[in-house]
């Protein structure tokens, strides 16, 4: 058990994590599961660690590499976001980004093991993207705001399927929560 523990302890300064805090005291068996997230108050050059870490142990430590989602999509987005996007965003922009950051690093890290495949891995996070959207806001963010989102996307990415299905879950899961608050303020507006 002491061996494990001080391997999950220099698999996270490997990654780049040198505050061993509250999250990485639990002593994990997967070391993608050891990998940390950053914190919602600190996230300055911390902004991919968990990307960078998962990438070294995925796949059966083999990787996924600048092609697969750790790198080539979670670290460079989340890094493109809150260093390029942020600043240009509203108060409440740059807090939705925040809590964007830090859940879809989360959500991940709870869903991949070190034998996730690298083509389940980018599936997997896809998939989450428009949870984690909806719940930090990105229904109520003012239109500036939604634009700086969707002017940092590389426009190749938007002709891609994963792309196109993060964003139509996500204009749905809107429409949906508009129609709650219409329904909870105004009642069955249909008539029925």
């Amino acid at each position: 058990m002491l061996r494990l523990a001080v391997a999950v302890a220099v698999a996270l300064a490997a990654c780049g994590y040198d505050d061993l805090g509250e999250e990485a005291i639990a002593v994990e068996t997967d070391l993608v599961k050891a990998c940390p997230i950053p914190s919602i108050d600190d996230i300055p050059g911390h902004e991919s660690v968990f990307y960078r870490c998962a990438d070294d142990h995925a796949d059966g430590d083999r990787g996924c590499g600048d092609d697969g989602y750790l790198l080539g999509y979670g670290t460079r987005y989340a890094e493109r976001f809150y260093r390029q996007t942020r600043p240009r965003m509203s108060p409440r922009g740059q807090r939705w980004i925040d809590d964007v950051l830090v859940c879809l690093q989360r959500d991940l890290r709870d869903s991949i093991d070190s034998t996730t495949r690298c083509d389940d891995i980018r599936t997997i996070a896809f998939d989450s993207h428009p949870a984690c959207y909806i719940e930090a806001g990105f229904c109520s963010l003012p239109i500036l705001d939604v634009l700086n989102v969707l002017w940092t996307i590389d426009a190749r990415e938007w002709f891609g399927s994963d792309a196109f299905r993060q964003a139509a879950r996500t204009a749905a899961g809107c429409s949906q929560k508009y129609a709650s608050a219409i329904h909870f303020f105004f009642g069955d507006v249909g008539g029925r």
